[in-house]
């Protein structure tokens, strides 16, 4: 039953994981050489010539992403589709935070406009009408008849205590990454494991790195940064990073983590070395479900975390040609091996 469920899903990630690339072609790619036509989308490769760059590139690969997730999704229905469509509404949910940020600061509508990702058949935030208030209040209730309700009652909270932009950004995220553990935890089967991995390492990573992102870059009380963490583990438990929390430096924290997280982030000496490590465990976790799982909506979720990536590294490497950086020095941004290293 699971084999004919997934069977056009299973068939269409199969072709779409054939554009993903390699590190032969990431090095190609740093070189300034060209790679498979599949594999650069056909709006991104004018990039390639150093055109087109800044801030476009952001909308367009949020595009690419977008597109071939509808594709995806098509098929199904119930708790995989919902799963999915999820995954990309912390895309929506930025674009929130922007229309938000800019009535607090009292932008102009057309600024706002112009900082919006477009979501396509994917959109469910009412845009134009939030961008048509003339107040944060008005805002607010506009949003209370849609399914953005519940992000309102935390932020007027907030709001009315007072508290900066930064806590309601923090407050939107951690809801986001909760609901998506909760729907990580749906699947069961033979597809369940796998998609509670990928799932868990993202919520792992965020969860880790938001701890040492509040207390040693905001210096924010062990109690308040262990509160604005996501309320869900896989193999971080609450209890661990509640100790972990208490921990009076950075140091400390990467000497006392329990395994595999000492393994992954030994030698870290910052959030983002650390951001990176754990990265490259997602990865690492959604390549083994994608080719060595089947039939389960766990490959597509696998798919569009390693396609995010290649996009990412992509524009980080036009990005980086256009300074001029040296190859060298994007590919140890980019937390890569030299060539003919292995890496995820």
């Amino acid at each position: 039953m699971r084999v004919t469920r997934y069977a056009y899903l299973n068939a269409r990630v199969s072709v779409l994981a054939g554009r993903l690339l390699d590190l032969d072609e990431i090095q190609a790619l740093l070189e300034g050489n060209a790679v498979r036509p599949d594999a650069i989308p056909p709006e991104l490769a004018r990039d390639a010539a150093g055109v087109g760059l800044a801030d476009e590139l952001d909308q367009e690969h949020v595009s690419i992403l977008l597109r071939e997730l509808a594709m995806l999704i098509r098929p199904l229905s119930g708790p995989a589709r919902d799963l999915l469509s999820y995954w990309a509404h912390r895309f929506e949910l930025t674009n929130l935070k922007v229309i938000i940020r800019g009535k607090m600061t009292g932008q102009p509508q057309a600024a706002i406009e112009q900082d919006l990702l477009d979501m396509g058949s994917l959109e469910r935030l009412p845009t134009a009408q939030l961008l048509q208030t003339d107040s944060l209040e008005e805002l607010l209730r506009r949003l209370d008849q849609t399914a953005f309700a519940s992000i309102t009652e935390q932020a007027r909270r907030l709001l009315e205590r007072g508290e900066a932009l930064f806590a309601l950004d923090a407050a939107i995220d951690r809801r986001y990454y909760a609901g998506l553990a909760r729907r990580g935890n749906v699947a069961d089967g033979a597809g369940g494991q796998p998609l509670r991995a990928i799932v868990g390492s993202v919520i792992d990573r965020i969860n880790l790195v938001w701890l040492l992102r509040y207390r040693f870059a905001y210096d924010l009380p062990a109690a308040q940064a262990y509160y604005l963490l996501i309320p869900a583990g896989y193999r971080l438990s609450g209890g661990q990073l509640q100790q972990l929390a208490q921990r009076a430096s950075f140091e400390e924290v990467i000497a006392n983590l329990p395994r595999p997280f000492a393994d992954l982030l030994v030698g870290s000496h910052n959030s983002t070395e650390a951001t990176l490590k754990l990265e490259f465990e997602t990865w690492r976790i959604a390549s083994d479900v994608l080719y060595h799982t089947s039939f389960n909506v766990a490959r597509a979720l696998a798919y569009m975390v390693l396609r995010e990536r290649d996009l990412r590294r992509w524009r980080a490497i036009v990005r980086g040609r256009s300074l001029p950086a040296a190859p060298d020095m994007i590919r140890a941004a980019l937390g890569l091996p030299p060539p003919g290293g292995q890496a995820h």
